[in-house]
């Protein structure tokens, strides 16, 4: 099974543009904010990569990485 990757981030078009340029070569997932990567971490992970927005309302990268690395 290929290396999963998680692409994070609160604006659905920079994910929509993740999507289109990085979907035929990797198998990856797109989560629209920290909680809805937190629960796909925990239901579909581990991820090989997790990429994350830095700035996004609620959580923000550094607290969603730390959560994931726990």
């Amino acid at each position: 099974m290929a290396e999963k990757i998680l692409l994070v981030d609160d604006d659905c078009n920079i994910l929509d543009g993740y999507r289109r340029s990085l979907g035929r070569e990797f198998l990856m997932e797109t989560a629209l904010g920290g909680e809805q990567a937190l629960k796909l971490a925990a239901d579909n992970g581990p991820y090989a990569v997790v990429v994350s927005d830095m700035r996004m309302p609620g959580m923000d990268g550094i607290q969603l990485l730390s959560s994931i690395k726990a």
